[in-house]
């Protein structure tokens, strides 16, 4: 039984553990981020405002948690002009979406250089924090967000300041 003690506390240990920042870099959907982890890939397909969009995801929870989440999409927007077909029109279509989905949301525009697009943040569940960035370039949404337990994480500063679009 003594050895029994000694895998759990060694399971508890690295469950808690502290994972390094990762750089993800995918010119392939022209994005680059920091990650407080290492991130997982995905595929899935989507129901928007704008149609159906396969997205290319890659999220980071840390340790078992659930309630916290960093991740990243990208996806092509349709063809035609449901959602808009000007850039400022998608992220006029993509701000009430997201107002649909959080109910109050705070927005802040991006500076010249890395928009067209907005960053914000709107309360989450349970008193969690949701925090993003939201790009329109070359016919593609690109997002970034990250969901915290506490408003001042210095992860999310860290997550969104490094995430850029090509």
């Amino acid at each position: 039984m003594k050895g029994t003690g000694t895998g759990i506390l060694m399971t508890l240990l690295l469950a808690c553990a502290s994972d390094a920042p990762v750089r993800l870099e995918r010119p392939d959907l022209g994005i680059a981020a920091t990650f407080p982890g290492p991130p997982q890939g995905a595929r899935l397909v989507t129901p928007t405002p704008y149609g159906e969009i396969e997205w290319f995801s890659h999220s980071w929870h840390p340790g078992a948690r659930l309630d916290e989440d960093f991740h990243t999409a990208v996806g092509n927007l349709p063809p035609g002009r449901r959602g808009g077909s000007t850039p400022d029109e998608v992220l006029r279509t993509q701000e009430a979406w997201l107002r649909q989905r959080f109910g109050a949301l705070e927005r802040f525009e991006l500076s010249s250089g890395r928009g067209p697009g907005f960053r914000y943040g709107a309360p989450g569940p349970a008193g969690s924090r949701i925090s993003g960035i939201v790009v329109v370039r070359r016919g593609r949404l690109h997002i970034a967000q990250a969901t915290v337990r506490r408003a001042a994480d210095p992860r999310v500063e860290t997550f969104l300041d490094s995430f850029s679009v090509r």
